[in-house]
């Protein structure tokens, strides 16, 4: 029998909300949208969001989504702002396109009686992680809506093969009630593979996440020409390390629709035979 003590796991495995928006800013500021937006989406669905966090998001949301051509997302992202920081104003640095762009979206704003935030109904994603996968096999994942199912327009899947590349995005399918999509064959191969789950509205706009991109969660990929037993692995203690930051946040996920959860400790009983 081995035992892990876990303590302020959750703490270790993700940043504070200032430090991720931090990030999330000077990735935009270096020109890196994609990257940018994964982690400011992240930031979004955070439990600790103060409302200047969530205004300052929601400003850099939309420059995001307007240097990636998906004006959509952000006007939705724009009138959120507009919601919190009603004397907001286009920065003078962005270019006149993107001030022309985000002045007509506050003038639909003030037509449409300046509405304010929408009331915060809770969401929460559901879903049981893998712990391990063969290289090469497709590995098939399913998460459903436990609460807040209205506010749900789609759920996307993002994915990555090792903890270094930018993660991929795939929109899952409704089936029976759940949200499914496959990691492909191709980036299931040693050491692991890190995913995430993310519920946007009808705006595109995040509502919740299971796991995100600084805490993913991973399913360990043995390698069959290292030989031994997975439990000397490096790769194994690491997908073990997030199985237990699970075992703390995972309630809170269930609950609060992918916010992060305070400091807690516990214990983590893995039997090995």
């Amino acid at each position: 029998m081995l035992t892990l003590t876990v303590g302020g796991v959750a703490e270790a495995q993700s940043e504070s909300t200032g430090r991720l928006i931090d990030r999330g800013v000077a990735l935009h500021d270096d020109l890196s949208f994609e990257e940018a937006l994964q982690v400011l989406s992240a930031a979004l669905v955070r439990a600790d969001n103060s409302e200047s966090d969530a205004a300052r998001v929601y400003r850099y949301l939309s420059y995001t989504y307007l240097s990636l051509g998906r004006e959509a997302e952000a006007a939705g992202a724009y009138r959120l702002l507009l919601a919190i920081q009603t004397d907001e104003q286009p920065d003078a640095s962005l270019s006149p396109r993107f001030r022309d762009f985000l002045n007509s979206v506050r003038e639909a704003w003030i037509s449409d009686g300046r509405p304010g935030l929408p009331p915060p109904t809770p969401v929460s994603l559901g879903h049981t992680s893998p712990p391990q996968s063969e290289p090469g096999d497709t590995i098939e994942l399913r998460a459903q809506i436990n609460q807040g199912a209205g506010r749900v327009a789609r759920v996307v899947l993002a994915y990555r093969q090792g903890s270094e590349a930018v993660y991929r995005r795939a929109d899952t399918r409704l089936e029976g009630g759940e949200y499914v999509a496959e990691i492909p064959s191709e980036a299931v191969a040693p050491p692991l593979v890190e995913y995430y789950f993310e519920a946007v509205d009808s705006s595109g706009l995040p509502v919740a996440s299971r796991g995100d991109v600084q805490a993913p969660l991973r399913v360990a990929v043995p390698d069959p020409d290292a030989g031994g037993s997975i439990f000397r692995t490096w790769w194994f203690w690491t997908a073990v390390g997030v199985v237990a930051a699970g075992v703390v946040v995972g309630g809170v996920l269930a609950s609060q629709g992918g916010d992060n959860a305070p400091e807690q400790s516990g214990t983590l009983r893995i039997t090995v035979r």
